[in-house]
C-alpha cells in the first residue's frame, strides 16, 4: 500500500513511501527532498523577520527620490510619476548604496566560470524584473574576484530571487549555504566519467 505524503511547502517535498516505511530508497530520496525544503524555508524565515535599518519607522509623507526618481505614495514606493510638489528625499535604496551597505551578499564560487555567461545573464534578468515592481530592491554592485563573485543587493527580496534563479537553473550543480548577511552558493565540479574497460 503506497500512501501520498503531502509536505507544509507546496509539495515540492512530497514523496509516496510505504506504510511500513521499509524502503531506504525512498527514505534517502524524501530526506533529501525535504532538507531543501527546509533550506528555503528557513530562508523564508530569515527574510520574513529581516527589519531594514534604512526604512524609516512609522510612515513617511509623500515624497520623491532626489537620486533615483523613485516617489513615495500611499505608503509604498513606486516608479510612477511624481507630482511637482512632493518633498526630495533621500530612498532607503539609494542610501544604501551611497554608505556602501548591502542588505545582503549573494557569495558566488567554486566551478563557477564555465557557467559565468549563463550567471551573468540570470543575475540582470532578474534585476531587471524586480527593480521594476520594487524600486528598494536594486543589485548595487558585482565583484568579480579570483576565486569568488560576489552580489551585493539592496534588499533581502532581491537576494532570494536571485539564488532561486540560480538554483532552478542549476539544481543539483549547487550547494547552498544561508546566514543572515550573505548566501553562498558552491558550483560543485562535475563527476569525471570512468574509464570503460577495454
Amino acid at each position: 500500500m503506497v500512501v501520498e505524503q503531502r509536505g507544509p511547502f507546496g509539495g515540492r517535498d512530497a514523496a509516496p513511501f510505504g506504510l511500513d516505511s521499509g524502503d531506504e530508497e525512498l527514505n534517502m530520496t524524501h530526506t533529501r527532498d525535504s532538507s531543501r525544503a527546509i533550506a528555503y524555508a528557513r530562508a523564508r524565515r530569515s527574510a520574513q523577520r529581516w527589519i531594514d535599518s534604512y526604512r524609516p519607522a512609522g510612515t513617511l509623507y509623500p515624497a520623491v527620490c532626489r537620486r533615483c526618481h523613485a516617489t513615495h505614495w500611499q505608503g509604498r514606493w513606486r516608479w510612477d510619476d511624481a507630482p511637482p510638489d512632493l518633498a526630495p528625499v533621500l530612498c532607503p535604496a539609494c542610501e544604501r548604496m551611497q554608505d556602501r551597505v548591502p542588505a545582503h551578499v549573494v557569495e558566488l564560487r567554486g566551478a563557477l566560470p564555465r557557467w559565468w555567461g549563463e550567471v551573468q545573464g540570470l543575475i540582470a534578468n532578474v534585476e531587471h524584473l524586480e527593480t521594476e515592481q520594487h524600486p528598494l530592491e536594486r543589485v548595487m554592485r558585482v565583484e568579480v574576484g579570483d576565486d569568488r563573485v560576489l552580489v551585493s543587493t539592496t534588499g533581502m527580496h532581491m537576494a532570494r530571487q536571485l539564488v532561486a534563479a540560480i538554483v532552478r537553473r542549476f539544481r543539483h550543480r549547487v550547494r547552498l549555504t544561508f546566514t543572515d548577511v550573505m548566501t553562498s552558493i558552491e558550483w560543485l565540479e562535475p563527476a569525471e566519467p570512468r574509464a570503460g574497460k577495454a
